[in-house]
């Protein structure tokens, strides 16, 4: 799915195929030795491997730009993103 530069989505454990050019998937979260919320990312194949992402972070997939604003709940299985596309 394409995304209009503003959208947002959540990217929780597993895949998520709402990214044109994805799919994007949650393969953790985890609270770091400075306490800030930490989130490692699979993606597509254009991905070296997994992402390690913090907020404020940016990570491309399918050529669109997407900012980590919100690492929600990162000790919990509900665990999620908040990602807003930003180019």
């Amino acid at each position: 799915m394409a995304h209009e530069v503003g959208a947002q989505e959540q990217i929780t454990y597993g895949r998520n195929d709402r990214f044109d050019g994805g799919p994007v998937g949650g393969g953790g979260f985890w609270v770091d030795d400075e306490g800030r919320p930490v989130a490692r990312l699979g993606g597509p194949q254009e991905w070296p491997g997994l992402l390690e992402v913090r907020v404020g972070e940016t990570f491309t997939v399918g050529g669109q730009l997407w900012r980590i604003d919100d690492i929600v709940n990162p000790e919990a299985p509900s665990a999620y993103l908040v990602t807003t596309r930003i180019g």
